[in-house]
């Protein structure tokens, strides 16, 4: 197999498992930061629970823990050696709990706490001595012909029949977490990945970091999502009558053993440093006072205030559930508690599998989803303007004025919009007119970088952009908190395109809706202060890496705890420092987030 073969199957595959999940910018760059060394690939994914159920412990402990880290051994061995080296300076906490799923017993064994990130460690075996348990190695890869014919899967198959058991495959999943008694929030980024043991069990592993969700504390809440799926022979899951569980778990992790100060990185010069010659994005507010209110954070819940009459007319159709539903013209709305997601569609089908039939799997069986409309397409090229796609390259704002509408039209169609739904604080950061021409020209563009060897991959069906006229015209517009652009933290953003007709595509992520405000700081740190913070971060990262150049310091806002966690989460100033990394093709910007107020890190890539 050629190298360009293999990649291939590799887009393919996250193809396939990203289906369903929005277009993130920052997602490509997370994959590649986690492909500087770390193997296997974890998958990752934020996720939302909505199940409770309640299961806990609190452990104590004294000031240093006297056992050595399973969790530091596992990805130590499992991801690279600096990796697990790196965990041994953590807090550690042995948990022992156990929960039953499907005729299996998840066993949490360890969890590790580190620079606002959160690993684990622990144990599935079958309850029935007949079932067997399969890798995730395998359960995700089943599809590909070498994995499902290979010594491994068919050792397990016939394992399974020769005893009369099932074939099971088991997930378990970071989801909400709560510090020092405040409130349980979603964690940001996780992964997760498990082996087989030689006696049959699976060893689980997951981390989150990140994120707003994860801080320096003493005590931790932790909601695990676990599932177990049922395989057939032929590699497919079998209807999935058992749905995921959560399993929330307390702990007070100590530290596992003390460490010479000399493990810290040495301080980085300040002529070392780039500290001046990059863009600086800062509202007007900051220009004159330089500082920022804080605002309470207000849990959102679309759930329970959406109509759907506000973004479609035509009558509902189907009811999948209370949160998915299909109109009568075929367009789809789905909610969950912090997310919007509404496209237009044809009516029609498509095969998902077509390519992955025509290019390796002629056996695979048909995946049959809705087409989407003209709208949708736009949409999505639109979309990758903003995030950078090379078929896509500077194109920007060019006319305020379209056929039928204009920019303040979409603009005033989009904001009634946010008042229905009650969304507050935000402001227009991003806009693209899609006239007839740019339809045309970019969508020859797009089909040519998915579908004909321009650098995508897709295995959706092809539009005729050529065929567009006037009526699809309209704005794609996007909307953040203080209209900063290129925000890291894609749950605080809202996506729309809008035509004469209207909304006719959203994606709208706000887990929190501004309140009233909490105070004002005196001042906050500088731009400078944020970009040597971001220097020394690095340089004692887990990765250590090196920083090329610094590109853009820009200040929005996020969702933190507030500073008594009991009070909940507040919207806190932020700097967002964009900045190259030594020894990386130069068009990927990596990122970091710092409290404008006390100058902590909050996020990075390199985390």
């Amino acid at each position: 197999m050629t190298l360009r073969e293999e990649q291939e199957r590799v887009q393919k595959a996250v193809n396939n498992s990203l289906a369903h999940v929005r277009e993130d910018p920052w997602l490509a760059q997370r994959v590649l930061a986690n492909a500087k060394g770390e193997q296997p690939v974890k998958r990752k994914i934020s996720l939302t629970l909505v199940l409770s159920v309640v299961l806990g412990i609190a452990l104590m402990g004294t000031a240093y823990a006297l056992v050595s880290s399973q969790v530091a051994a596992f990805f130590g061995q499992h991801w690279n050696r600096e990796l697990g080296t790196w965990l041994e300076s953590g807090k550690v906490a042995q948990i022992g709990e156990t929960v039953e799923l499907n005729g299996v017993m998840f066993t949490l064994d360890e969890v590790v706490y580190k620079d606002r990130g959160i690993y684990g460690v622990g144990t599935a075996r079958v309850k029935d001595a007949k079932d067997v348990l399969v890798p995730m190695d395998i359960a995700d890869a089943w599809d590909i012909e070498e994995v499902a014919q290979g010594e491994e899967v068919q050792a397990l198959v016939q394992q399974a029949r020769s005893a009369g058991g099932r074939l099971l495959s088991i997930d378990c999943w970071p989801g909400k977490i709560g510090v020092d008694g405040g409130s349980m929030v979603n964690a940001g980024d996780a992964g997760a990945y498990n082996i087989r043991n030689a006696d049959g069990s699976i060893t689980f592993s997951f981390e989150t970091s990140g994120g707003y969700a994860l801080e320096d504390g003493t005590t931790y809440r932790l909601e695990l999502s676990i599932d177990v799926d049922e395989w057939t022979a032929e590699g497919m899951v079998k209807n999935d009558a058992v749905k995921p569980q959560s399993w929330t778990v307390e702990f007070e992790p100590v530290v596992i053993k003390e460490t010479p100060a000399a493990e810290n990185a040495k301080e980085i010069p300040p002529e070392e440093m780039q500290l001046t010659g990059y863009e600086l994005v800062v509202p007007e507010a900051y220009r004159q006072t330089g500082t920022l209110p804080l605002c309470r954070a207000v849990e959102n819940d679309f759930t329970k205030t959406v109509k759907p009459e506000w973004f479609n007319q035509s009558g509902i159709a189907e009811m999948e559930s209370a949160t998915y539903m299909t109109f009568n013209d075929h367009a789809v709305l789905g909610l969950s508690s912090e997310t919007v997601w509404y496209a237009e569609n044809t009516g029609e089908l498509f095969d998902y599998n077509w390519r992955e039939r025509e290019e390796y799997n002629p056996n695979i069986e048909p995946s049959l989803l809705p087409r989407h409309a003209m709208s949708m397409g736009i949409a999505s090229i639109a979309s990758g303007v903003y995030q950078g796609y090379a078929y896509a390259q500077g194109a920007e704002l060019e006319h305020e004025q379209l056929t039928k509408i204009s920019l303040e039209d979409a603009k005033q169609t989009a904001e009634a919009l946010f008042d229905k739904l009650g969304l507050r604080g935000f402001e227009l950061a991003w806009a693209l007119d899609m006239s007839v021409e740019r339809i045309h020209t970019l969508g020859e563009a797009y089909n040519h970088f998915w579908f004909e060897g321009g650098g995508g991959y897709s295995n959706s069906p092809r539009q005729d952009y050529a065929a567009a006229t006037a009526e699809d015209e309209g704005y794609y517009l996007i909307y953040t908190p203080l209209g900063v652009t290129k925000v890291t933290d894609g749950r605080q953003q809202l996506n729309l395109f809008v035509t004469s007709r209207g909304v006719v595509f959203a994606d709208l992520r706000c887990m929190y809706n501004r309140g009233e405000e909490a105070g004002t700081p005196d001042k906050l740190i500088s731009p400078e202060e944020a970009v040597s913070r971001l220097y020394q971060e690095a340089a004692r990262a887990r990765d250590r890496i090196k920083i090329a150049s610094i590109q853009r310091v820009a200040l929005t806002y996020v969702p933190l705890r507030a500073e008594n966690k009991q009070d909940g989460m507040v919207f806190a100033p932020v700097w967002q420092v964009q900045y190259r990394e030594a020894g990386v093709e130069a068009e990927y910007v990596d990122w970091a987030e710092f409290n404008a107020v006390d100058g902590s890190m909050i996020n990075a890539i390199f985390r």
